[in-house]
């Protein structure tokens, strides 16, 4: 190994799958057809890759849609489906729509005849391969490309929200007229010593419950996630049971695509489908009634009785997790109103009332933050390495629209925010880059502070044909103003550069004395520098009503299967194979 910048020793804290640079693997017997791939505009080997183009027009590749495979590869396992029918196999026998699925599902699960599959599927664009980041800033890429979550169950058969969305199959042919289709990774969800058949049907269980009338939000990517945390699950659950009008009505309540299967997996994970489970979360009492109206409930949406062949036991997550069943119980709908408010009005210190656990606790994951959106978007298509300081700078700018919006927060809060992040990404830079381009005492001698300095302010939209001069004007503007100066009716792109890189100018003498750090190490040190920052973004109230708080995306899963986002440590959350359209597939040459 080498400290050498040219050769520069991996980061421990780059994603390892997203910026992969070996080869793509896809191995099978099924391969994307030449017919499709020039549709898609994609070369067979890059497929399930996005080239993103920078401010400069260089470009660089990132593995987006692509996983972990079982031999330790990057790449995507296509399997070809057809929710219409059979289509012909390897040897032109005619398989049934989603039999190669089914068979993969059941080897993976260690599956007997018979047993329920359960699986977690997400949608990808994979035609969405190319752009600049200021337009994946504005576009579907803001979501990753991935833009719907659900289930399958297995025999073609998949559960939504909206409930009738895909017409309840795979419907991976794309939209009429358009001429890609809109594959499906497939996600297999374990939970450590718990018997998977068990715990499969558990879930397909609870799904069934909470999909059976499911309301989805008019404006999904701007809707609250109430129900959060494991004891807001619980209380949604048996309240849905019970057919709570408000659950019905309120659509701050509702439940798009991925929120929906959140809390599918949240109550599937964390409560066995039996009177005794039912009692420590909902009480000795309620516990017993409430099992005997779910009970009447199953019979509504299955059709039969739910019989104790049908009652499932396994060790909940929160117990896994040495949660109490008094911590975890289901909180009251007017309990959870008092935390809220006492929440919004910043009066939790002091609030004596029940407060549901931290959203990490028993639940499959974090119901992710605006902050953790924007973060996701960073690692994936403006990583430091790849997209450089000036690139990351003009996304992480790019943003400003989006999360406003979302929140309901001024320019001038996320303005706040973002700055820090973008000066330790310069700070970054210049530890990498300026004594290779020759350092001076003070950093207006330096040529990598010149050059930095116009490049970004051409990148941020700066015309004047001297960025420094024009800076220095504006810089009465900033003293005078703060950062209103920035955020005016249009971010000025000479106070934008001249802020950016305040972190080289201060630390300018150490970065001197420091001489050319490793890239590793100074990426590392960036990540560490900014971690904190994005925790403090994470962990602040939004205390507008009509701000978004949390908010699982479509794509939550992906960052979890990639190793982006954290899931619970007592589960793992494994994509195993990407569903496309038989039409768009056909055996390899070899196979």
């Amino acid at each position: 190994m080498t400290d050498s910048n040219t050769q520069p020793i991996p980061p421990q804290n780059r994603n390892p799958i997203i910026h992969d640079t070996g080869p793509s693997s896809y191995p099978g017997d099924w391969q994307v057809t030449d017919k499709a791939l020039a549709a898609y505009k994609i070369s067979r080997e890059l497929f399930g890759t996005t080239e993103v183009v920078n401010y400069d027009g260089s470009t660089f590749r990132v593995k987006d849609y692509q996983y972990r495979l079982a031999d330790g590869s990057v790449g995507m396992r296509l399997i070809p489906v057809n929710d219409w029918g059979p289509f012909p196999g390897l040897d032109g026998k005619e398989l049934y729509g989603s039999q190669l699925v089914d068979e993969m599902l059941t080897k993976e699960m260690g599956l007997a005849a018979g047993d329920q599959i359960y699986a977690i599927i997400y949608f990808i664009h994979p035609e969405l391969n190319k752009g600049d980041l200021l337009q994946f800033s504005r576009d579907d890429k803001v979501e990753l490309g991935i833009t719907h979550m659900g289930a399958y169950v297995g025999a073609g058969r998949t559960t939504n929200s909206p409930p009738l969305y895909h017409n309840r199959m795979w419907d991976v042919i794309g939209e009429p007229g358009s001429p890609f289709g809109y594959p499906a990774n497939i996600a297999v969800v374990r939970m450590q010593d718990t018997d998977q058949p068990t715990l499969n049907k558990n879930l397909y269980l609870v799904d069934a419950i909470l999909n059976n009338g499911v309301r989805f939000p008019t404006d999904y990517k701007n809707s609250h996630f109430r129900a959060a945390a494991l004891n807001t699950a619980f209380m949604f659950y048996k309240d849905w049971v019970l057919e709570a009008q408000y659950l019905r009505t309120d659509s701050d309540w509702f439940t798009y695509c991925a929120a929906h299967k959140t809390l599918v997996l949240n109550v599937g994970l964390n409560l066995p489908h039996n009177v005794d489970r039912f009692k420590e979360v909902y009480g000795a009492t309620e516990g017993a009634e409430f099992f005997k109206r779910f009970s009447e409930f199953h019979f509504d949406v299955f059709g039969t009785e739910f019989t104790e062949a049908l009652q499932t036991e396994f060790e909940p997550l929160y117990q896994k997790q040495g949660i109490a069943p008094k911590d975890a119980r289901a909180i009251k709908k007017y309990e959870f109103d008092l935390w809220n408010t006492a929440r919004m009005n910043g009066k939790l210190a002091g609030f004596d009332g029940f407060s549901p656990l931290p959203l990490d606790k028993g639940t499959v994951w974090a119901a992710p933050s605006t902050a953790d959106l924007v973060e996701f978007f960073i690692q994936m298509y403006c990583d430091l390495l790849d997209a450089g300081a000036i690139g990351f700078t003009q996304a992480a700018y790019g943003f400003a629209d989006a999360v406003t919006e979302r929140m309901r927060s001024s320019k001038i809060e996320y303005m706040a925010s973002v700055i820090p992040v973008v000066e330790a990404a310069f700070v970054a830079d210049a530890q990498m880059k300026a004594a290779g381009m020759g350092t001076a005492p003070k950093w207006a001698d330096s040529p990598y502070y010149k050059e930095t300095f116009a490049a970004l302010y051409r990148a941020l939209g700066g015309t004047a044909s001297d960025p420094m001069a024009a800076a220095d004007a504006a810089q009465q503007t900033l003293a005078q103003n703060g950062l209103m100066g920035l955020v005016g009716d249009k971010l000025l792109p000479e106070l934008l550069t001249w802020t950016s890189l305040a972190g080289v100018r201060l630390a300018w003498e150490e970065i001197v004395a420091g001489g050319a750090v490793p890239v590793a190490k100074a990426y590392d040190d960036f990540i560490a520098a900014i971690t904190p920052l994005f925790d403090a973004d994470r962990d602040a109230v939004v205390t507008n009503p009509l701000g978004i708080q949390y908010n699982a995306p479509p794509s939550v899963g992906h960052m979890v299967t990639t190793g982006m986002y954290e899931s619970n440590p007592f589960v793992t959350f494994t994509t195993v194979g990407t569903a496309m359209h038989y039409a768009e597939m056909e055996p390899k040459p070899s196979a």
